[in-house]
């Protein structure tokens, strides 16, 4: 989790790679080709990465993918006070070849709302663990890394995805103070008969930043995963 205010080698001759993707089961797979020794296995097989919202994620043939908020997202943010969203990642690697990806924030999340809320990104089991419901920024998880093994380089050959699910939440308790402002007025006044009369008064104010959501930049959460042999660190 991360939270901010405003995440040797096996020796083996390659037979060949084909960069095609192939539709297999709605979901978008890159097929690649490699011939090892392995214990007498051949490594062959399809690797799929595909990141999302749940039950809807996107392929990523190039191994890289976003998950973005933007104005809808602070929009909703300024008015609850806080905000809850689910990321789902499939991933698929048969044959010998594990996989591991990395979870990568944005390093600044500007000086609009997003920049002037608490945010913190962590694994959940399911997204009903993403839900502003069951979440407040007293419950959330200790910090952990942004990263993820969810296909060992074990041999397989399974075309079902290892499926692992994501949160960003984040909080918004209104516009960051930007400075002070006070005042005093004083007046006084001559009656027809009778000293001078004289009053003052003093009064102060907190200066707030103006926040739009409407102008609020989109900003990406990028997953990018790779590939590993056995005897390889991820």
């Amino acid at each position: 989790m991360t939270t901010t205010r405003h995440r040797t080698a096996l020796t083996a001759a390659v037979a060949g790679v084909a960069g095609a993707c192939l539709g297999v089961g709605g979901v978008s797979l890159a097929l690649w080709s490699d011939s090892a020794t392995l214990g007498g296995t051949v490594a062959a097989g399809y690797q799929s990465f595909a990141v999302g919202a749940p039950g809807a994620t996107v392929p990523a043939p190039t191994g890289t993918a976003v998950r973005t908020v933007g104005p809808q997202e602070a929009a909703k943010l300024v008015r609850d006070g806080e905000l809850a969203v689910p990321v789902q990642v499939d991933s698929v690697s048969q044959g010998n070849k594990g996989l591991h990806y990395v979870v990568s924030p944005p390093e600044d999340w500007g000086s609009g709302v997003f920049g002037s809320a608490d945010i913190a990104l962590f694994p959940v089991a399911s997204p009903r663990d993403c839900r502003t419901e069951v979440l407040s920024p007293q419950s959330l998880p200790e910090p952990s890394g942004l990263e993820s093994t969810p296909v060992p380089s074990t041999y397989s050959t399974s075309t079902g995805p290892v499926t692992e699910h994501w949160c960003l939440y984040a909080s918004h308790d209104g516009a960051p103070e930007v400075g002070e402002y006070a005042n005093t007025a004083r007046v006084s006044a001559r009656p027809p008969e009778g000293p001078v009369v004289e009053a003052e008064d003093t009064w102060d104010a907190v200066v707030v930043a103006r926040l739009d959501p409407a102008a609020e930049p989109v900003h990406a959460i990028t997953f990018t995963s790779t590939t590993f042999r056995p005897g390889e660190q991820p």
